[in-house]
């Protein structure tokens, strides 16, 4: 894997906007990632904002107007979008019941990428976070919707994935790198699913794919076409023998 620079080296420092959209269950038990993991960031001396999102209208807001905001507030520092919600293998669904699938939350993670120069990082706090690179996977496209993304590439429990990005951060904001600190992620939370991607590298595997699928049907096809006429030639030489 190539290296990854941690985000205080691209500039004073980070902040970890999070974006959370908890399930009617954990809303009515008031049970929630984003309060606990605002305070573990605070501890470490490093800015979070927290905003809750229980529908599409009020997410795509946070992502559009609350990320400004918070830019604006932690001016010459590189954010971390931390997005926490129940999450599968083809999205992420809201408190309200909507889906999000990949293919729209890169709509909406483009243009925030490309207003910080490519450097975003996402991390997935869902079940199947890790299928967060499929954003990546589009073989034609010239832009990314993050530089970098973590997640867990099955279903960690809430306590393993609150456990986890806390260790995370704190790891980062004490200058670990990114990825001895995605490491630390999975001793601590005794969870061994929990993995960094890069968009470029996301693309590249799924570009290679998709090349060994198409030399593998056409070898498929021309192994058909040969036993076809195999199969003739035989059956003319039977013939003739006859």
């Amino acid at each position: 894997m190539n290296e990854i620079a941690n985000p205080q080296d691209q500039g004073p420092g980070f902040f970890v906007y999070i974006v959370e959209s908890p399930s009617s269950v954990d809303l009515y038990h008031r049970r929630g990632e984003g309060e606990l993991l605002r305070q573990a960031v605070n501890h470490n001396v490093i800015s979070c904002t927290l905003r809750l999102a229980i529908n599409l209208e009020a997410f795509q807001a946070a992502l559009s107007i609350g990320l400004s905001e918070a830019m604006q507030a932690t001016p010459n520092s590189i954010p971390i979008l931390h997005i926490s919600a129940h999450g599968y293998a083809h999205g992420i669904q809201l408190s309200s019941g909507e889906i999000l699938e990949w293919h729209q939350l890169r709509d909406l993670l483009i243009p925030v990428n490309r207003a910080f120069n490519g450097n975003l990082v996402v991390c997935m706090s869902t079940c199947e976070g890790y299928s967060g690179q499929r954003m990546a996977m589009v073989p034609d496209s010239t832009e990314h919707p993050f530089l970098a993304i973590i997640g867990n590439c099955d279903k960690p429990t809430w306590p393993q994935t609150a456990v986890a990005f806390a260790t995370f951060y704190h790891l980062l904001a004490n200058g670990r790198n990114i990825q001895d600190a995605v490491t630390a992620m999975r001793v601590a939370s005794g969870n061994d699913n929990f993995f960094l991607t890069t968009a470029e590298q996301s693309k590249q595997s799924y570009i290679s794919y998709i090349q060994e699928m198409e030399a593998s049907e056409v070898k498929e096809d021309l192994d058909e076409q040969i036993e076809a006429t195999g199969d003739n030639a035989l059956a003319k030489l039977l013939r003739a023998a006859g």
